[in-house]
Parts: structure tokens; sequence; C-alpha cells
């Protein structure tokens, strides 16, 4: 059952607040039927009256025993014979022997100073008998105990009841606060979703829920920015679809109306329409494994990444091959000699590593393209705080410092000093599968001599010569 934060405030404090009500008037109401005070003293009575029957010559013990067992707690106690002489007392202003006027027993006795006055009780022990003793009593500490109880019992109800209307109190006052923010959070989150994603969603209240504005917030501006790269994607798109189709709907367009006369020319445009059409192609696969990548349910699985890094670097080394540039390999640092053999440090990741093979062949094609012949690239592997670091980096010409930042949007190509053909999207797919894994990548030029480049001028060496060269790191995360 489904039931209001507000409805479920209000039960609470109505059940803090009237349970300690109810429970009180249950119990004054408890209160009303007392036991009579002076059954016990009938039954007292008639036991000291039972042992005076057996024995003319009580003692005071033998009377508190009485009192015991009849439920009245005797303290003090004196046995008067009916001509005023005090046969036995535990008085100590009724000492036994002496003989006591009537003015004597209707004075009160004298206290000490601070003493609270006992209450006292004289009556026959035995009224068919006309010679019969009579009893002074007293059985102050009886009623004084029960006072004690029932002051006490109040003294915890009241604080009972007072604990229980300030809870009740706090609960309106944080009912009326909690409501409040989420109202606002109702409407700030509603406004959001009617699109308005520049709307900032303000929380209140508790931290709890300045918190889950916050959160909130987070999701809003990272779906504002998804459709923002979405938005300049397809605008990219269309614009790179645009051209080649126009191109080939003209040269179509010439070869329908016979415009090529002779064979030759008729062979040219095929050969563009066909160079386009496969532009058009490497386009849309590009486009679908970059979609793939957006895919949140990507399976993951454990891989080793010394076989791996391995692996690559031959398929690398091969392609290297057969462009007429050097690639290098292995594990170390730039800059040092590289091992085929891997460290023992190297851990296990945890990815989905077709994405990651093709994301590494898109980083290594790449520079493969932006570096001239005889040019060097090296693809190598350390670990840093446990952390495996994968580098990829060549002596191409490297990008302008200010173009750095967006090398990894879609459809970015940069300026003259790396135009190559391309549709600016192997970058790209390669930022979306190191965020897609939760990992971190960076680009940054490099400034190399000529012997360390490799670099060699149609004249000779050029020694002491800088060459430029971009480098590009991925820091990923070891397996739990």
């Amino acid at each position: 059952m489904k039931v209001k934060l507000r409805t479920q405030f209000a039960i609470l404090t109505v059940a803090v607040t009237l349970f300690p009500i109810v429970f009180g008037l249950l119990f004054f109401t408890g209160q009303q039927a007392k036991r009579d005070p002076r059954e016990p003293t009938r039954i007292f009575l008639n036991e000291v009256a039972e042992r005076w029957g057996r024995n003319r010559n009580l003692t005071i013990e033998e009377i508190r025993m009485a009192g015991e067992q009849s439920g009245l707690p005797i303290i003090d106690a004196a046995l008067i014979a009916p001509d005023g002489t005090v046969q036995v007392s535990s008085f100590r202003e009724l000492p036994a022997g002496i003989k006591l006027e009537v003015e004597d027993l209707v004075k009160p006795p004298l206290l000490p100073m601070g003493k609270p006055r006992p209450e006292l009780r004289f009556l026959p022990i035995d009224t068919n008998i006309e010679e019969s003793p009579l009893l002074l009593f007293d059985i102050q500490p009886f009623w004084s105990r029960e006072d004690i109880r029932n002051r006490n019992f109040m003294l915890i109800t009241s604080f009972a009841l007072g604990a229980f209307l300030v809870a009740g109190l706090m609960s309106f006052l944080i009912l009326r606060s909690t409501n409040r923010a989420i109202q606002n959070l109702i409407d700030d989150t509603a406004t959001v979703a009617s699109g308005k994603l520049d709307h900032e969603v303000k929380g209140s209240g508790a931290e709890e829920l300045r918190s889950l504005a916050e959160s909130i917030n987070r999701m809003r501006i990272t779906l504002r920015d998804m459709i923002s790269r979405r938005m300049n994607m397809l605008i990219g798109v269309s614009h790179d679809l645009k051209t080649p189709i126009a191109l080939i709907q003209g040269y179509t367009d010439a070869l329908s109306d016979n415009m090529a006369n002779d064979e030759a020319t008729r062979i040219h445009y095929l050969e563009i329409i066909r160079e386009k059409s496969a532009q058009l192609e490497d386009l849309v696969s590009d486009l679908i494994e970059f979609m793939k990548i957006d895919d949140f349910n990507t399976p993951q699985e454990t891989v080793d990444m010394a076989p791996l890094m391995i692996s690559l670097g031959k398929r690398f080394e091969e392609d290297a091959r057969l462009l007429g540039l050097e690639l290098t390999y292995g594990f170390g640092r730039l800059g040092s000699p590289l091992s085929k053999e891997a460290p023992p440090n190297i851990p296990k990741i945890r990815m989905n590593r077709m994405l990651f093979e093709r994301a590494i062949e898109n980083l290594v094609s790449n520079a493969f393209r932006y570096t001239g012949p005889g040019g060097k690239v090296e693809f190598l592997m350390h670990v840093e705080e446990g952390h495996p670091v994968l580098i990829v980096a060549d002596n191409g010409p490297g990008i302008p410092d200010d173009e750095l930042p967006y090398i990894f949007d879609a459809f970015y190509r940069g300026t003259h000093s790396r135009k190559e053909a391309g549709h600016g999207l192997g970058l790209t797919i390669v930022k979306s599968m190191v965020d897609l894994h939760g990992w971190s990548i960076e680009a940054r030029n490099r400034r190399l001599s000529t012997a360390s480049a490799g670099g060699v001028s149609a004249g000779g060496p050029r020694t002491g010569a800088v060459e430029h060269g971009l480098e590009i790191t991925i820091r990923m995360k070891a397996s739990a």
C-alpha cells in the first residue's frame, strides 16, 4: 500500500501525541477504584483481638506481626487498659506503666522539629468486650509510601507526555519542511522534464534532499551536454553526407546525359562515384561503431593485458612495414628501450575487448596516417600506481596547442598541419570507448630532436633540428 509522506507523518504525530493522553486517562480512571483503607484496619484489629484472646499479655512484636499479616505495616503501637494504664508501648512519648487521662489521648504527641506527624488510630481491640483494651497505632508510613508511588508515577507520566508532545511538534515541523522541499523538487523536475534543461533544480530542507537535487542537476547537465553533442554530430553527419551524395548525384547525372564524350572520361567519372560511395560506406560504418560504443549495456570481460599488447603490437608492426613506417612496441616508458617481456605487475583489466581493440586500431592508424614516410610510431605500456598506462606516440607534425582540447570531438579534423582524408570520428570513437570504461585519455604534443625522431632531410641528417609529434595516453583501471 502506497501512503504519502504527509500521511505517514500525520499518523506518527497523532500516535505520539494521543498515546500518553490515553494512557494517562486510563491510569486516572483506574485510580478511582482505590482499595478501601478501612479494610486492612479491620483485618488487623481482628488479628490482634484473636491474639489477645489467646494471650492477654501481648507484646509489641506480636502486634507488628499481626500488622504484617493484614497488610498494614505497624511502626509504633501501644496497648492501653480501660482505666488508662499503658500496658505495652513502642512510642517514646508513651512509656509503658504510665496512666493516661482523657485529655492525654486527645492531645497530639509532641514531635521533634522536622519529623512528619504520624497518622494515629485509637480503637478498641474487641468492641464486644467491655474490658477490651484500647490499641493506639501509627500507620503513617503505609500511606506515605503509596503517596510517594503515586507522585513518582505522575512525574514519569508527565515527563513522558512532555517528550511525546515535543516529538509531535518536531514531527510536524519536519513534515512541513520536508513536504515543502519535496514539492519544490517536483516542480523543478517537472520543468526539466518539459525540456528546459537549463533550469536549475534547487534543493532545500534536509541534507539528503539537497544531495538528491545536486544529483538531479548533474544528470540534467549530462543530458543537456549529450543532446548538444548529438545535435553537433547530426550536423556534422549531414554535412559529411551531403558532399559525397551531391557529387555522386552530379556525376551520375552527367553519365545519364552522355556528358562523358570518351571512354576515359566515363571511367574517370565512375572512379569518382566509386570513391565517394566507399567514403559514404566508411562514414556509415564509423557512425554505427560510434553508436555501439554509446550503448551502456556493452558486455565486459576480464582481459590479461600482457598477451593482448604483444598480439596487437605484432599486428601493427606488419601494417607499419607495408606502409614503409617503423613501429616499436612493448613494455616500458617513452625514451627508453622497450621489452617484449611483460613485467610481473601488469594487472588484468575488465573491458569490452572488441571495442578496446577497435579503438587502439584507430589510434595507431591515426598515427600512421599523420606520420610521413620513414616516420616512427611507438606503442607501449607501463604501470603507474598499480594501473596500466597505454601510450601511442608518433613523430608527425603534431597539433596546434589551441586545438588539442577539441581533437576528440566528433567530426573535428583540425587545421592544415594534419590535414588528411577522414571523417573526424576516429579519435571520437576512442574517447567514447575510454569514457564507457571509466578511464581517462590525454593528448599532448612532443618536441623531438632529429636523432630521436628518426627523420632525415633531403640533404642528409638534420643534426640539432627539432620535430614535433603527438602523444596520446590512456590511463586504465585495474580490475578489483
